[in-house]
């Protein structure tokens, strides 16, 4: 069964807004009070192959699904000029208090490019609330990423006049440069010194948008030796042809962690 649900939460200036989630709940669940998050990417939304793959094998396989689309994306409210990693974090926050009222305890993470990221981050300011994550091209080095992406003198000018518009094959949308200073705020070496969630991670080594060397390396690097890693040969940054492989790693890691 999959039930639709709008959830109010906040904007950033207090202005009401609402997340819309989709909770799928099979019949008979193998593990009660445990539920799978969906965290999509960068103007993406939860409808996206991805997430109604995992959706699908979710059911199939006894497991509860959330998704929800992040604000200013898909169905949710609020808008993309203001996004943030830590709006973002607080509609992780606003999910994850629904799902606790509906029964659950037990949270695992499952996060694609820009949604990796934030679980992983979330994770790690909330070690007692997640008990794994499975991330697809998380996103290490977004800002100096989208830097390069404009290249010095239209970054400056963003900086200069607060807003630009990010145009590519999939998407087009306005963006405010708090984004960029909101995302200086995470250091990813405080992240590989302090993370400790049960954790895997998958890459495509011809991923043209996030490095796969980024993940191999908070793969190796993370202190807590929490992390491991798979990288596909042949993939690009989508990995959407390689779905039903992650979902079977990702049940084999669950099942080897106990989860």
């Amino acid at each position: 069964m999959i039930q639709e649900i709008r959830l109010p939460v906040s904007a950033a200036d207090a202005t009401p807004s609402h997340l819309l989630l989709r909770l799928a709940e099979p019949a008979t669940r193998r593990a009660p009070d445990l539920c799978l998050v969906f965290l999509h990417g960068f103007a993406s939304v939860q409808e996206g192959t991805k997430a109604r793959t995992f959706r699908e094998n979710a059911l199939s396989d006894g497991l509860s699904l959330c998704t929800f689309d992040f604000q200013g994306h898909g169905e949710s409210g609020g808008t993309m000029r203001d996004l943030t990693i830590t709006r973002n974090l607080a509609d992780i926050d606003a999910v994850l208090d629904f799902l606790r009222g509906r029964g659950y305890r037990r949270f695992v993470l499952i996060g694609s490019s820009m949604g990796g990221y934030t679980g992983l981050w979330y994770a790690a300011r909330h070690p007692d609330a997640i008990a794994a994550g499975c991330h697809i091209a998380p996103g290490f080095d977004m800002a100096k990423g989208f830097l390069l992406w404009l290249g010095a003198e239209e970054a400056a000018r963003w900086e200069r006049e607060g807003v630009h518009c990010f145009t590519s094959e999939e998407f087009s949308v306005e963006l405010g440069w708090q984004w960029i200073e909101d995302l200086r705020t995470y250091d990813d070496e405080w992240l590989l010194e302090n993370y400790a969630t049960p954790t895997l991670l998958f890459h495509g080594r011809r991923d043209d948008t996030i490095p796969w060397r980024a993940t191999a390396k908070f793969a190796m690097h993370c202190r807590s030796g929490c992390v491991d890693a798979h990288l596909f040969g042949d993939g690009d940054h989508r990995l959407t042809d390689q779905c039903d492989e992650i979902w079977r790693l990702i049940l084999e890691f669950l099942k080897a962690k106990g989860i």
